[in-house]
């Protein structure tokens, strides 16, 4: 995995020089590594599809504006999960009314299976339920919510979630700490301890 993200880094900075030195289609490039994760995460926080779209394309665009002056030898991902998670909260305190649609069917997100495991992890990173799962994660408190969204939509270490939040890493442990036991309140709650698949039709009472 770390391997893999650097890899990736490197290959950011490569991509974000040669946009620098003028070359358009190198941002292309960028826009198309990075605009999955950047809907998941904002979905995750905002919780409606269409308003993550356009969310997406808003962030994009100040990426596009502010890359000029993006720090050389700065993560290129990190700064731009900073500006996703910062638009995506911004729009979800400014919002009165939520729509909850499903949660992407993304490889290897939310397919765990042991029943007996109801720790968030588990409860996140399982196939079925995702609706429910979302409805969860909408019940939250915007803090926790984007902390949540970082840890297990797109598989952030705690160092990686302490430089997109801009906070220490003891504080991005603790925020996630909180984070886990709040979901997990609401997650038992609205279940009654009960598997996933069961609660799924219950969710829709969830108010």
């Amino acid at each position: 995995m770390n391997g893999e993200r650097t890899a990736t880094t490197d290959e950011d900075g490569l991509l974000v020089a040669r946009y620098l030195r003028g070359e358009a289609s190198a941002f292309d490039t960028l826009f198309a590594r990075h605009q999955d994760y950047v809907y998941r995460i904002i979905y995750g926080i905002v919780g409606s599809a269409e308003e993550a779209r356009d969310l997406t394309q808003e962030v994009f665009v100040q990426v596009f504006r502010s890359l000029p002056k993006f720090r050389n030898g700065a993560r290129f991902a990190t700064w731009l999960y900073r500006i996703a998670v910062n638009r995506a909260v911004d729009a979800a305190r400014g919002s009165r009314k939520w729509r909850f649609l499903p949660v992407l069917e993304v490889p290897g997100l939310l397919q765990r299976r042991d029943d007996a495991d109801k720790e968030p992890e588990a409860i996140l990173m399982r196939a079925d339920g995702a609706e429910t799962i979302q409805r969860m994660l909408m019940k939250c408190p915007v803090g926790h919510r984007e902390i949540l969204v970082l840890r297990y939509y797109r598989d952030l270490t705690i160092e990686e979630i302490a430089e997109t939040l801009s906070i220490s890493e003891s504080a991005a442990k603790v925020r996630l700490h909180r984070a886990r036991h709040v979901f997990k309140d609401i997650y038992m709650a609205a279940t009654d301890g009960a598997d996933v698949q069961d609660a799924h039709g219950a969710a829709n009472h969830v108010g």
